[in-house]
């Protein structure tokens, strides 16, 4: 019995051992249990576990299957993902990790972290591309800002971390949570350094007060300066007293409620 239990622990000990050396895109396993199968392609984790890389990612969860030959890893059940380079985190329920092209699929109540830019992302399922560093959020997507008090919800978000831009398509709404406007557009860019959102699509931005209709515009979000072309501004809407202005181009102050157009 002695003998058999001292087998085990060496066939385990050389499994980890030779299989961190002999990957070409080398993973590290530390996981409490271990099926080889379909002669020594697919290997199976259980009873949690956490799986290092050599190029800085670190993987919690339930349980793992590593295919060799493709180098593809799932990890399935309260996954965690730690990128030590650009200190990003990743919480999720299944990933699938398709490391000779850098790439890492999420299925399932997906939130990110930028621990850098105080920005958090929630979608359903997220694509990140570690080479480009950009995470593509799909499904009731979700980013918050608490640092620069923005939200933005849209579909589909891009947040191209190394440009300090995030992207969306189709309809979107900006929470800009200093002016109290939202903006409700679509195809909508940010440049998060710039502080400046804007979109070439039909634009509503409204608060209790004031609604503007636009065709398009800029918005520089410090100064809360709206610059648009074929504005329909309509002031004090919910009263039967409100008062209409069209523009082809105008430049309004939201903050201060002034305007100037042509």
């Amino acid at each position: 019995m002695k003998n058999n239990i001292l087998r085990i622990l060496l066939f385990i000990l050389i499994f980890q051992i030779s299989f961190s050396a002999n990957s070409s895109e080398q993973f590290n396993f530390d996981i409490k249990e271990i099926t080889i199968l379909e002669n020594g392609n697919k290997f199976i984790g259980k009873n949690r576990g956490i799986i290092t890389t050599d190029n800085g990612i670190i993987i919690n969860a339930d349980t793992f299957e590593y295919y060799k030959k493709s180098n593809i890893l799932n990890a399935n059940g309260n996954v965690k993902i730690v990128d030590t380079i650009n200190n990003n985190e990743i919480y999720t329920q299944n990933i699938t990790y398709e490391k000779n092209e850098g790439l890492i699929y999420t299925k399932n109540n997906s939130k990110a972290l930028d621990l850098n830019e105080g920005i958090e992302i929630n979608a359903d399922n997220f694509e990140y591309d570690l080479n480009k560093n950009l995470i593509n959020a799909k499904g009731n997507a979700v980013i918050r800002n608490e640092l620069k008090n923005y939200t933005i919800f849209s579909n589909v978000i891009y947040y191209l971390r190394n440009e300090k831009k995030i992207y969306t398509k189709d309809q979107t709404f900006f929470f800009d949570l200093n002016s109290k406007y939202i903006f409700e557009s679509s195809n909508v860019t940010l440049l998060i350094d710039k502080k400046e959102l804007f979109s070439n699509k039909k634009t509503t931005i409204s608060n209790k007060v004031n609604l503007y209709t636009t065709e398009k515009f800029r918005y520089f979000i410090d100064k809360e300066e709206l610059n648009s072309e074929k504005i329909l501004i309509n002031t004090n809407y919910n009263l039967p007293t409100s008062d209409k202005f069209y523009f082809s181009n105008a430049i309004i102050n939201l903050k201060k409620q002034t305007f100037f157009g042509s």
